[in-house]
């Protein structure tokens, strides 16, 4: 094990989703922007103060939230990691001075609440697709270097001055692909092109200069596990030109990166990249949003994380994830985000690492009660405690082969092969226990016809 030189703290918040027009008055088919009366998981109105698991965020809600923060951990961070989707889906298509005063609003109050801080934002693909300004709106957080390269394509470098690790800000609007994504045109496509030479040129410059590096973006690379299709899907992901590409370059420098954050998917969740041999070399750590909502697979409790990392290489030594329960808050008219789980205890992992968390999915597959057993854990993580256990949400066989196929197969073409052999041993399976039926029916039938015979 590396020699720990000191211990450090940051947190990752990600996929608030404000909508302004959230209300706990009035017509409860027009106050937030889902418009039913009955909400995903099939919560029923009237909605509370700190939110509904049918709608995107409050205000309330997140204030709440970096109030916790704030109370919990002080100025005791390093940095805070903000990954996009700031803004409700409800408010893309309205006024960008609308979206930009409401994200002027929600930088304000991380600045406020982080004021010793240094907020580290990425863009999420809700966001407005202007470079320029959202630049004002952060150039308090950001040096004159990183100013530069998001003004020109929204993706920066951070170098940390007192240790040695460096942090990637990857615009991943510019990688995506899928059905929401209409085909890039010339000026896209160069931009694309442009963060991926430089984000080549930034792992080789680190390389050369014995950095470790963080890789922090809104859209993680690979499939939904919440999907049990391969892409494109209907949400927004990764072109599969992109996802090699991003595969090809954590492969190649793999040796360099201390850690993949991400958003989006607002489940919690992590993957797990392997080289050409399959072994495990890397990670990504997906946390779960701050809205409740959730357009696939029912809704989640809204959480946030706190890190635990050497701050001198980068090395994720644990982190603690925290939720909030809307139901309770709602009744008792307070929000009080608690604990839900510190990673390592939870697991019983030695260490934060592709291995560990190779072998710990490894087991998702294993025939025997304790797989079953931490695939609940895993589950009930995953939807940040909206579910007990996987029977809770009919999560049965080929819904838990979805989750360890996408953990471990980020490839979509992979992801697709390891569905399809799951489905195809279900299918199998089942085809021999209806035939054992046949068999035993066939048996009694005849065994009757001899009876009445004798």
């Amino acid at each position: 094990m590396a020699f720990i030189t000191g211990a450090g703290f940051f947190w990752h918040i990600t996929d608030l989703h404000y909508d302004s027009l959230y209300s706990t008055t009035g017509d409860t088919r027009k106050n937030c922007w889902h418009t039913d009366t009955r909400g995903s998981s099939g919560y029923h109105r009237p909605r509370g103060k700190y939110g509904d698991y049918a709608c995107d965020s409050p205000w309330a809600l997140i204030e709440s939230a970096a109030h916790s923060m704030r109370m919990r951990q002080g100025d005791s961070v390093e940095f805070v990691l903000w990954t996009g989707d700031a803004i409700s889906r409800a408010l893309w298509k309205t006024d960008e001075s609308l979206r930009l005063t409401l994200l002027r609003n929600l930088t304000e109050l991380f600045s406020r609440t982080f004021s010793s801080q240094f907020v580290f934002p990425v863009l999420g693909h809700e966001e407005p697709d202007t470079f320029e300004e959202m630049k004002e709106l952060w150039q308090h957080w950001l040096p004159t270097e990183a100013l530069m390269t998001f003004e020109a394509g929204g993706y920066y470098t951070i170098e940390q001055s007192h240790s040695k690790l460096r942090i990637i800000a990857l615009n991943t609007n510019l990688m995506l692909g899928g059905k929401d994504k209409h085909r890039p045109d010339d000026k896209e496509t160069a931009l694309m092109n442009r963060q991926w030479e430089w984000l080549e040129k930034i792992f080789i410059k680190s390389k050369q200069n014995g950095e470790m590096v963080y890789i922090v973006g809104h859209v993680p690379p690979g499939a939904d596990e919440r999907q049990g299709g391969a892409p494109p899907l209907p949400q927004t992901s990764f072109s599969e030109e992109n996802n090699k590409r991003y595969l090809r370059l954590v492969r190649k420098f793999h040796g360099t990166i201390a850690g993949q954050f991400f958003g989006h998917l607002h489940s919690d969740s992590f993957r797990i990249m392997y080289n050409d041999l399959g072994k495990p070399i890397s990670w990504a750590m997906l946390a779960p949003s701050v809205t409740p909502r959730h357009t696939s697979g029912g809704a989640n409790n809204p959480g946030f994380r706190l890190y635990k990392f050497d701050s001198d290489r980068g090395q994720v030594l644990d982190y603690t994830q925290y939720y909030l329960d809307i139901g309770n808050a709602n009744r008792v008219g307070e929000a009080e985000w608690l604990p839900e789980y510190n990673l390592t205890n939870y697991y019983g992992l030695q260490d934060i690492s592709a291995t560990s968390l190779h072998n710990l999915v490894d087991r998702f597959t294993q025939d025997r009660p304790s797989a079953n057993y931490i695939f609940s854990k895993y589950f009930r993580a995953n939807s940040v405690r909206m579910h007990d256990s996987p029977n809770d949400a009919q999560c049965e066989s080929a819904c838990s082969h979805a989750h360890y196929c996408a953990i471990t197969r980020v490839d979509y073409s992979e992801f697709k092969k390891c569905v399809d052999t799951a489905a195809s041993a279900l299918a199998s399976s089942k085809s021999d226990i209806l035939l054992s039926w046949s068999i035993i029916t066939i048996l009694c039938i005849l065994i009757g016809v001899h009876a009445i015979l004798e």
